[in-house]
């Protein structure tokens, strides 16, 4: 508990002593006691200090007594104990006017006080309440620790705290979602309002039923081991304020952190399974599918056919960044909240694993209607959440009918998201089935035909566009989405009409016929063979 002016007042040796002035300072925290027995007090005084004073070194210097309050203010003091009479008749008027102003307390000692014994009786009661609060510190720590070695689980922990303290006590993730409480708070409605600040802090209020918890009326530590942050321990504490309680959820927070630590630990070493697991799977790599189904299981994933295969990849090139993103997406089932939130999915219908650059999603479509169309709304969705976060690409995969045919549809998402990543600039969803032609493409076995192929028909666009920048490549590709409609055409490249025409023009002058019907099939052929290529390439 910390000591205030108000406990000091309760010591035997200030029975006699009066409060003059400052009363509104009473509940100012004392941490030691300073004699003034020099001029220059304030190099040697330590904040929260309660200064005691003849007023001798400085009663015949009007400067120093008229500084002596704001200075003290200044400082942070807690107050000041002055025994008049023997130097000073009494305490001077501007002093005492300067206290009420500042509310800076000033105690007036009885005339036979011993200023030696009252420094003495202050860090007697400092020390004692300090030993009291290791004590309980001990204590607190001696019970949680016995619960950790035995194996108990987090709830058990903030269970024992709870009791140990008398207060509700309540975890948080580091998104500030409640993931375990004390029993006094499990038939209760709670929840946690977030607001941020100017700091980018994660600032809240903890509302319990109708009651607010506003931050002076809780206690907060991070839940942190090492350089992973967990989230945060919660102790609603209400009007009391007790150094103890501190020291208690800081001692909780170390063993806490220790748990989960050691989960963390298990889930990394589960996942690194897991992630073999499913690469053996998109890799064709099957004994058995009876045995895969059962292993899937045990990766609380419950394999059903038909499967989609979706792949999310995060388009930036700050690889630290990156990867903090798709732990975060990973680790808060980011994915799955989106699609649950908007009742598209069940969370037990998706799987999401990490695996070469990307998040590869199966999702379960066995109950779904419109395949493509809500997959596709799926992968909208997820882009559209992460959009101020990140540029990210996703690829949808056809169905995947049984367990072999997952190389296939990974191959396919995969094929997907390079694809849209060749054709758009921003965040975007493609799906295989987009590029049904590819299907074709992939039988032509010898690839150095289908190089010259595109060579013939658009080498001289490609070119150009190395050394120009008039983009031609993407002006061919909107002119074929549109149908070579070239009003349309300038509108989804957000370019004037006549631009266009001057493009068109240019396109014409390097031999490629666009008034042809059978020219531009075989164009369309080109610029599909070109995309084909350039995503097996990557």
């Amino acid at each position: 508990m910390l000591i205030t002016v108000k406990d000091v007042l309760e010591l035997d040796g200030f029975k006699h002593a009066r409060i003059v002035a400052g009363k509104k300072g009473l509940s100012n925290i004392v941490n030691n006691a300073t004699l003034m027995e020099v001029p220059d007090i304030f190099p040697y005084v330590d904040t929260h200090s309660l200064l005691i004073t003849t007023l001798y070194p400085i009663y015949n210097n009007e400067t120093a007594t008229n500084e002596l309050i704001p200075k003290s203010v200044e400082l942070n003091l807690a107050g000041i104990c002055i025994k008049p009479i023997r130097y000073i008749k009494e305490i001077p008027p501007t002093m005492i006017k300067q206290a009420d102003d500042l509310d800076f307390p000033i105690i007036e000692l009885p005339q036979d006080a011993n200023l030696s014994k009252l420094v003495t009786e202050i860090l007697e009661l400092s020390l004692n309440k300090h030993i009291n609060i290791l004590n309980f510190r001990n204590h607190v720590h001696e019970s949680l620790m016995k619960l950790f070695l035995k194996g108990e689980d987090i709830d058990s922990l903030v269970n024992n705290l709870s009791e140990i303290v008398k207060f509700p006590v309540l975890l948080l993730d580091n998104d500030l979602n409640i993931t375990h409480m004390s029993k006094d708070l499990e038939e209760q409605e709670v929840s946690i309002i977030s607001f941020s600040n100017n700091h980018g802090n994660n600032r809240f209020k903890v509302k319990v039923k109708d009651i607010e918890y506003e931050e002076e009326y809780y206690i907060k530590h991070y839940i942190n081991a090492g350089k992973t942050r967990f989230g945060y321990i919660v102790l609603l504490k209400g009007e009391v304020n007790n150094q103890s309680l501190i020291v208690a959820v800081e001692q909780a927070s170390l063993l806490i952190a220790s748990v989960f630590y050691k989960n963390y630990a298990v889930l990394e070493k589960e996942k690194s399974f897991q992630d073999a697991f499913i690469r053996d799977i998109l890799q064709g790599k099957i004994d058995s599918p009876i045995d895969t189904i059962n292993k899937a299981k045990t990766f609380g994933w419950n394999m059903e056919f038909p499967e989609v295969i979706m792949i999310a990849k995060l388009l930036m090139e700050d690889d630290k960044k990156k990867k903090l993103l798709y732990e975060y997406i990973l680790d808060s089932k980011y994915i799955e909240k989106i699609l649950e939130e908007k009742l598209l999915i069940n969370s037990n219908k998706i799987k999401t694993v990490y695996i070469d650059d990307s998040i590869v999603i199966f999702i379960n479509v066995i109950f779904m209607n419109n395949i493509k169309e809500n997959c596709i709304e799926v992968g909208k969705l997820i882009v559209e959440r992460l959009r101020d976060k990140v540029k990210i690409g996703i690829g949808i995969s056809n169905t995947a009918k049984d367990m072999d045919s997952f190389s296939l549809a990974y191959k396919e998402a995969q094929s997907s998201v390079i694809t849209g990543s060749i054709l758009n600039q921003n965040s975007f969803v493609s799906h295989y089935s987009d590029y049904e032609m590819f299907n074709i493409i992939k039988e032509v076995k010898d690839i150095e035909i289908l190089n010259r192929y595109v060579n013939n028909k658009l080498g001289k666009i490609i070119e150009y566009d190395k050394v120009n920048d008039m983009r031609l490549m993407e002006t061919l590709k909107v002119l074929i989405e549109e149908n070579f409609n070239v009003k349309k055409s300038a509108e989804s490249l957000f370019i004037h009409y006549n631009t266009l025409r001057y493009r068109i023009d240019r396109i014409k002058e390097l031999g490629i016929k666009i008034d042809n019907g059978f020219e531009v099939g075989e164009l369309v052929l080109a610029y599909n063979i070109y995309l084909w290529l350039a995503s097996n390439q990557r």
